[in-house]
Parts: C-alpha cells; structure tokens; sequence
C-alpha cells in the first residue's frame, strides 16, 4: 500500500489554519487591519482609500511590525440620515437662492442710499432720516443673510460628515449610485489591538483602539446594499 505524499498534506493543513484564523475572534477585523497596516507600510494610498479615512503614518506613526486584538466591542447601530440631510440642504439652498433675489432687488432700488449707508458706517458717523431708517431695514437684510449662509453651512457639514463612510463603504465604481438618495444604517464597533510599533527609536509595544464602520443602504434597486467595513478612527488606548 503506497504512503500519501506529505507534500499535499501541508497545503489543507495551512488552507484550514488560515480559515480557522479568520473564523476566529476578531478573524474579520484582523484581516481588514493586516491590510491597512501593510497598505500603510508601503504608502499604498490606493488601497487605503478603500478601506479607511485614517491613516497611519510610518514616518509620523511607525509601522506596525505585528498585532493582536485584545478586544472587539458589541456592534453599535444607528440610523444613517444622509438622505434626510441632502433634502434639507436642497431645501435651504432653494430659501437661500430666493433670499439672495429678493435681498438684490432691494438694493437695487435703493443703490445710493446703502452706498451712503455704508460709507457711514466706514466713518463711525450716525445717520439720521430716512436713511436712518434704511439703515434698519438694510441691517435686517444683513442678518438674515448672515443666518441663511450659516444654516447652509450647517447642514453641508452634516451631509459632508456621512459622505466619506458611505462612498467607500457602498459606492460600486462599476455601477454607481446617487449614495444621499436612501436611507440606511452605520454599524459601528471599536476594536482595541495590541502592537509591535517600530520607529525610528526603537520597537515598542502600543495599543490602539480602532473604530470599523459599515454601511447599509435600504431599497437600491429593490435589494439593500450591504457595505465593507472601514477604519474610520484611531486612538491611543493608553
């Protein structure tokens, strides 16, 4: 009876050892932050703009020579209102842009007077009469402006806020979508990694803890997308 070639033996036996580690406690995340750290080492930006919006920097951070992770948190949901923030955006952008027309108009009919107004103003000098009262009402239109842009600001920022997490986690290159046109959800958990840091000091034990973030967005073309997690924060543990 002929003996087995050890040499076919070793390759199953790794293939299982590789799977089991996966399949582990923080299989998943290890995979994920092994490609980051090594994507990092390289300066490989290409595909650290598809898995992560931190970096970790060799010159300023070291490079990580290996990890374990120590922990990972309970997942964290929350609701995704990226949909929600694009419509009141175009609806501020909309009150803003009729704002501005009708704020036109009006110095438009009164051009001298807010001229006169404002080189007052540029003097410290008090106006009296009707340009006094023109003064009021050409305030009030200054504020109102002041108030407009700040509420557009406000909700840029928001939309800009989920924008990055959502285009890398679900956008498909090959088939794209309008990402701020659906509701969705943020699975978030913190994985915490003990590491071997080398710099140029030395190599030095460092934990971290690790943000992944996923996203799903609901109802695209009848299905939900169900997105990559990505490393959307790092922090010292210490």
């Amino acid at each position: 009876m002929s003996r087995p070639n050890s040499r076919w033996l070793i390759v199953p036996v790794l293939v299982l050892a590789v799977v089991a580690a996966a399949c582990g406690v923080g299989g998943e995340e290890k995979v994920l932050l092994n490609k980051y750290f090594m994507a990092s080492r390289v300066s490989d930006n290409m595909t650290l703009s598809n898995i992560a919006t931190v970096s970790f920097d060799p010159k300023a951070d070291g490079e990580m020579q290996s990890f374990s992770i120590v922990s990972v948190s309970e997942p964290k949901i929350e609701p995704l209102e990226i949909k929600k923030h694009a419509a009141d955006l175009r609806a501020a952008t909309d009150e803003e842009k009729a704002f501005t027309e009708k704020k036109k108009a009006f110095q438009d009919a009164n051009t001298e007077a807010i001229d006169r107004i404002i080189k007052a103003e540029g003097k410290n000098q008090t106006l009296k009469g009707k340009d006094a009262d023109l003064q009021k009402e050409w305030n009030k239109w200054r504020e109102q402006t002041a108030e407009h842009a700040k509420h557009t600001s406000e909700l840029r920022k928001k939309v800009a806020e989920d924008q990055p997490i959502v285009e890398i986690s679900c956008q498909d290159q090959r088939n794209p979508i309008d990402t701020t046109a659906y509701e969705g959800e943020t699975v978030s958990k913190e994985v915490t990694v003990d590491g071997q840091v080398k710099t140029d000091a030395g190599t030095s034990a460092k934990k971290y803890v690790f943000t992944l973030q996923r996203v799903t967005l609901k109802n695209v073309n009848g299905k939900d997308v169900v997105g990559r997690w990505v490393i959307t924060d790092r922090k010292d543990a210490q």
